[in-house]
């Protein structure tokens, strides 16, 4: 018995100190992943941003595009309308 108490007082007077490193250096470690995702998360959080701006400034080009075919369109509709009137006139 007197044996396992020796042991066992042994271990807790050099076992402690070797786990409080090892807890030390796995705190560190789980700081150091931690930075990094962030930093990952950041750099997609950037990369989102960027193409949400992207899509928006296509997104209105495309919109004024559409309105200038729009405008022609009319455009050339009332030329037409406006030649088959005549046309229509001149036969009359």
């Amino acid at each position: 018995m007197g044996e396992l108490i020796a042991l066992v007082t042994v271990v807790l007077i050099f076992g402690t100190p070797f786990f409080a490193m090892w807890t030390r250096y796995r705190i560190e470690q789980e700081k150091i992943r931690q930075e990094k995702t962030d930093k990952a998360l950041e750099q997609i959080r950037q990369e989102l941003a960027q193409v949400r701006e992207t899509s928006t400034q296509y997104a209105l080009t495309f919109e004024e595009t559409l309105q200038s075919i729009e405008r022609r369109l009319d455009t050339l509709e009332q030329r037409v309308s406006t030649i088959e009137t005549q046309g229509t006139q001149v036969r009359l």
